[in-house]
């Protein structure tokens, strides 16, 4: 009964809600309404830039900035403000912005620019200005995609038109009386049309030329904007993001994880089947007096009684790198539970990177104490070296390769690249947060009695046998992998369109649900690899309990490579160039290696807890 309401609670999750924020902002008819530009990003290339760092756009003569989370930076946010004149409730037909004399570096670049289909972000009232999807006549719900085009390619033709006009389409509800509106809508329309005489354009005439840009030649472009405002109480300011979450995927997530539950069916059925009944016979047959005397006879795991708990080799590697996944682990789960909540919500711009990192300083105590506490029942001595080990191997080692990769986004001047001053705030928080809980977790890790071990270590080694070819080390890998990647690769699509492609995920349910079934899969599968092990007489099992976790992220970078070339550079003309090529690997790279480590924790203690197990039911003299 319990398991049944477990996993009803978790199905309700699955339609995870989200508070959009605390407080509405209301307008009063004539208050000016801010419309602040951020960046222009393609769904192509990940690398985003600041909107004002464009050559070919009209630029205020004193920009304002708003103070930015660490999240909205490491997004590659850069909001500021504009001359745009929106006052709610006053529509403007046409107004005249600027007009910009283009040389023809400026002109070429606006071209290569709007060949690699990049999008141009704007924001009102925390809203982001949308592209809208609805078939003619339809009375489907309208589907907000952010941004909107910077121009359209001509892929036949090969030529760019840039977009200088824009309709701005304010949708708002009355709330409490005419003169309180919310701002429940920002739908943007832009059009490409040849202007430079500083006038508006005649808008309503069909046979306007478009204006071309990517040319090597000097050009005038007039940039203009009209502002409509739309009274619309069919959509609340509670519900105002649900345009940008559509659910229409809900099936596919469900088929995921009908398709996950039957795979870790088939996984406990043998483990539970065919390991225990094996495991049970042996046992039995080991308890037993007559048998006890024959028991150097005998093959298989009987055999390694004396040397299964050896301390693993680089024991002081092992034990940090496991008190890290444990940290991360901890921090994906509390980060995913608030989400979850509806505390992130789409309205908390960066709130999702800066609550993860919050979290992940917080949990360096978790880190050190795991650390410390398996350091310990390795024989280790240097509490604090470890605690050291712990708080700088992973993540210097990560901040390191960002640092790298940071100057050649520096080089080409994006929006990614980290300012000094974040570097300089992250650094102080690692040192001021994370290195003192480390340390606290440490101590207090290595404080506590070492595990106890059900079976004495001889103090000579047994010699390995040589292993069966499905258990070296590139068949185990590949074959241990399998099936938690089959378990979260439809999941595993979602999540890369949201980090490559800007695209809003907030199903915390089916990352919960999905999370809980791949992290039994790993679980289960890693006790398969290692008690297979251990019948071959393989007794040196700690990495490799390890490895067969983590082997599983092969796949996920080799899924990354296939989704590069058949979703983000498919139909795209040329290449993306060095730095975007190498800004999109390396992140995958990383993101598997943190996978990696987070799997691969789950299966060490996996198979920690299964080899304790079915030692402690041994009974030798």
């Amino acid at each position: 009964m319990r398991l049944v309401w477990a996993t009803l609670a978790l199905a309700s999750s699955a339609f995870a809600f989200y508070i959009p924020s605390i407080s509405p902002q209301s307008f009063s008819p004539g208050e000016r309404v801010p419309l602040y530009v951020n960046r222009v990003f393609s769904e192509h290339i990940p690398l985003p830039f600041a909107y004002y760092d464009l050559p070919h756009v009209c630029k205020p003569q004193t920009i304002q900035r708003p103070w930015l989370n660490i999240g909205e930076v490491l997004r590659g946010d850069r909001i500021a403000s504009s001359d745009y004149q929106l006052i709610m409730g006053q529509n403007v037909s046409c107004q005249v912005l600027c007009t910009k004399q283009l040389t023809p570096e400026a002109n070429k670049e606006a071209g290569h620019f709007v060949e690699q289909d990049y999008l141009v972000e704007w924001i009102v009232d925390k809203l982001p200005g949308a592209t809208v999807y609805q078939r003619p006549g339809s009375s489907a719900a309208k589907r907000y995609d952010p941004g909107f085009r910077l121009g359209d390619y001509d892929a036949v033709k090969g030529i760019s038109y840039l977009n200088n006009h824009v309709s701005l389409h304010i949708l708002y509800e009355s709330h409490g009386g005419e003169g309180n509106r919310r701002i429940v809508g920002f739908e943007t329309y832009p059009r490409s049309i040849e202007n430079g005489a500083d006038v508006c354009p005649d808008l309503d005439n069909p046979e306007t030329q478009k204006l071309v840009v990517g040319e090597d030649k000097d050009i005038s472009v007039t940039y203009s904007y009209s502002v409509r405002w739309i009274e619309d109480n069919s959509v609340s300011w509670a519900h105002r993001w649900d345009r940008y979450l559509p659910g229409s995927n809900q099936q596919v997530h469900w088929y995921s994880i009908f398709n996950s539950a039957i795979i870790i069916l088939l996984l406990s059925g043998v483990v539970a089947v065919i390991l225990m009944r094996m495991l049970n016979r042996d046992v039995s047959m080991l308890n037993e007096e007559d048998y006890r005397e024959d028991v150097e006879e005998t093959s298989g795991w009987k055999l390694l009684h004396g040397d299964v708990f050896r301390a693993p080799k680089y024991g002081g590697l092992l034990a940090p790198l496991l008190g890290t996944t444990v940290q991360v682990m901890y921090t994906f789960i509390a980060t995913i539970a608030l989400g979850t909540l509806g505390i992130l919500s789409p309205s908390y711009r960066g709130g999702l990177l800066t609550t993860g990192i919050v979290m992940f300083m917080l949990m360096g105590i978790a880190a050190g104490y795991y650390s410390g506490h398996l350091y310990k029942t390795w024989g280790g001595g240097n509490w604090f070296k470890n605690a050291l080990m712990t708080a700088i191997a992973v993540p210097m080692v990560l901040m390191a390769v960002e640092l790298v990769l940071n100057l050649f986004l520096w080089y080409r001047s994006s929006s990614a690249a980290m300012p000094f001053s974040t570097v300089f705030l992250m650094f102080v928080l690692w040192l001021f947060v994370e290195l003192p809980l480390t340390v606290l977790g440490a101590w207090l890790g290595f404080r506590r009695p070492p595990y106890s071990e059900p079976m004495r270590t001889n103090a000579i080694p047994r010699p390995i046998p040589p292993l069966p070819a499905y258990l070296k080390p590139i068949p185990s890998i590949l074959l241990a992998g399998s099936l938690p990647f089959a378990v979260i690769f439809i999941e595993l699509f979602f999540v890369l369109k949201s980090i490559w492609q800007d695209a809003f995920y907030y199903e915390y349910g089916f990352t919960i649900i999905v999370g809980l079934i791949l992290a039994l899969t790993v679980c289960e599968t890693t006790i398969i690899m290692v008690w297979l092990s251990l019948n071959s007489g393989q007794h040196n099992w700690w990495w490799r309990s390890f490895v067969y976790g983590a082997s599983s992220s092969v796949y996920i970078f080799a899924y990354s490579v296939f989704f590069y070339f058949a979703r983000l550079r498919a139909g795209m003309p040329g290449v993306a160039g060095f730095v975007p090529i190498l800004t999109f690997f390396v992140h995958s790279l990383l993101i598997s290696a943190v996978y990696a480590l987070c799997t691969g924790s789950m299966g060490f203690f996996a198979a920690y807890f299964f080899v304790r197990r079915i030692y402690s039911m041994v009974k030798l003299s």
